[in-house]
């Protein structure tokens, strides 16, 4: 039964990562928090990734897992967090009830926007969630621009062609 349920995820995961290059067309700086091809993994942790404070943060839920057994690196502007989650080996595989976590390895990779200082990475651990960090220039962060409105009658300002 074991075998089977692995077998569906290992297709699953192999028809995703030949579909890789479709969602990144179609869903563009979206699709890399999804995994990349050529991660061999057991496992995939949710993430998520946002700006605040002009930082990029990613942050992955491994609860359970020994700090100390997960390997950041970094190339260029690729992130790479790899790691491995150990069944409990007091509990025989007969012996189980539900068994509803993942274990074994996991590989994410992820790409850092355009203007991160890759050299300025950080990482932290704290209640099983592993958070990257990383200032953005100032010039590569997203600004509000005003949208001002023109009362009735007013006239909006005429570009001008030049030849």
């Amino acid at each position: 039964m074991l075998s089977l349920s692995r077998s569906l995820f290992d297709d699953f995961f192999s028809l995703h990562r030949e579909l890789d290059n479709l969602f990144e067309k179609s869903w563009g700086p979206a699709a890399r928090l999804l995994p990349t091809f050529g991660q061999a993994a057991d496992f995939y942790p949710e993430v998520e990734s946002y700006t605040k404070d002009g930082k990029v943060v990613y942050r992955l839920a491994i609860p359970g897992i020994d700090p100390q057994n997960v390997d950041l690196s970094i190339v260029g502007n690729q992130v790479t967090v790899k790691g491995e989650r150990s069944s409990p080996a007091e509990v025989k595989d007969e012996d189980w009830y539900v068994r509803g976590f993942r274990y074994g390895q996991f590989e994410r990779t992820f790409t850092l926007p355009e203007g991160v200082e890759t050299d300025k990475v950080n990482a932290s651990f704290t209640n099983g969630v592993l958070e990257i960090s990383a200032p953005v220039a100032k010039a590569h962060l997203p600004r509000r621009i005003e949208v001002k409105q023109l009362s009735t009658g007013e006239q909006k300002p005429q570009l001008k062609a030049s030849a």
